[in-house]
């Protein structure tokens, strides 16, 4: 899953997109998403799972903003009730 979230890199622009031009004080685009060197091998897994970080950091702000979820469709293709 999380190398699904780190292949998010269309929704992570999109969304910090909407988020700065609804909030322009916004600070999602600051947020590095820094990981651990022993959490990956790789420097691809490394943007993968920066990218996932980011992407559950902006959802979290994006439920503050907005009546939309940011992935309407994900919990019940995930499973989660």
């Amino acid at each position: 899953m999380l190398a699904w979230l780190g292949g998010q890199l269309a929704a992570l622009t999109k969304g910090r997109r909407h988020i700065q031009e609804q909030h322009p004080g916004s600070r999602c685009h600051r947020f590095v998403g820094a990981v651990a060197p022993h959490k990956f091998r790789s420097p691809k897994r490394e943007r993968q799972l920066r990218r996932a970080r980011q992407l559950l950091h902006l959802r979290a702000e994006w439920d503050g903003l907005f009546p939309e979820k940011f992935f309407p469709r994900f919990a019940t293709r995930s499973g989660f009730s």
